[in-house]
């Protein structure tokens, strides 16, 4: 049986955001997409979602660097250094940056990976279905409680 993809979109952009969502529907249409603007939305989410209806688990998070009120950064600091049992949640960094310090500093903080946002459609849907594909193979942390 495949495991459904869940997945927390942290990114400000809508547009970005919305084409994200499309080619995920496309690849994994039984996949949960939730998302949210900021990482500060995104951890009141985590932190209130006691019945985890928000977010089914497993899920990962495609999290994204330069937003308003806390960034990508400051988000991956916060998460792993929380008792609330998110601080093994499988993050994957979703950028425009390649810059060399942002990529050491997300791994610095136990990013899971760095994936550079393609700039095409086809170049999308090709990362996002190999991040599906690993997402089946491999065996995601077990959720807050189990």
């Amino acid at each position: 049986m495949t495991r459904q993809m869940n997945v927390l979109l942290v990114e400000d952009d809508d547009v970005d955001a919305m084409i994200a969502r499309r080619a995920l529907k496309k690849i994994a249409p039984d996949a949960v997409v939730v998302h949210v603007q900021d990482g500060i939305e995104a951890l009141e989410l985590l932190k209130n979602d006691t019945n985890q209806c928000a977010i089914p688990h497993p899920y990962f998070i495609l999290l994204d660097i330069n937003m308003p009120r806390m960034n990508g950064h400051e988000l991956l600091a916060e998460l792993r250094g929380l008792d609330t049992g998110h601080a093994d949640t499988v993050v994957y960094m979703f950028t425009t940056s390649d810059n060399p310090s942002d990529i050491e500093r997300a791994y610095s903080s136990r990013a899971n990976g760095y994936i550079l946002k393609p700039c095409n459609q086809d170049s999308l849907r090709n990362t996002l279905e190999t991040l599906q594909n690993f997402w089946r193979v491999c065996e995601p942390p077990l959720a807050p409680g189990v």
